[in-house]
């Protein structure tokens, strides 16, 4: 498995194509609204000056998982759309774009970043997110979506 910074229109609709698994696989979570807006802009809001997106690719070349950052107000950042296709998940992969995505807000200047996820079928994901030093950050007991930071 190898992680690439996107930056030709090719990996971008490799991205597109995954976030489009992974809003299928969600099923019709909250964090996905506004979704097609951001599906039409992806090439502007994941590159710089806005934010950054990784593929992680196979041995053969095929795009098997996906992470993006975008930057927000003060010194803080967004962790946005982490999947993995289930043929490359099992290889710290979900760890290592985690890492990757923070030691580039880091690099950036960030203080924070942060991230929404949904309690319940993404479980395990919370699990991943909370063994990389993310912690829960007030919420509302009775919502699904959790919200969490890591701070530098």
């Amino acid at each position: 498995m190898n992680i690439e910074t996107v930056t030709s229109s090719e990996d971008f609709s490799s991205a597109v194509k995954l976030f489009k698994n992974y809003e299928k696989w969600a099923q019709a979570c909250p964090c996905f609204e506004g979704f097609e807006k951001e599906l039409d802009e992806i090439d502007k809001r994941y590159a710089l000056p806005y934010g950054r997106l990784w593929l992680v690719k196979s041995r053969d070349g095929d795009a098997v998982g996906v992470v993006g950052i975008q930057f927000k107000e003060d010194a803080c950042c967004e962790l946005k759309r982490l999947w993995i296709e289930p043929e490359g998940r099992g290889h710290n992969t979900g760890q290592a774009l985690i890492r990757m995505a923070l030691d580039f807000a880091k690099e950036q200047g960030a203080h924070s970043v942060l991230l929404e996820t949904v309690r319940g079928r993404m479980d395990h994901a919370i699990a991943l997110y909370e063994k990389q030093g993310f912690r829960q950050v007030e919420s509302d007991d009775d919502s699904k979506v959790l919200k969490m930071s890591y701070s530098f």
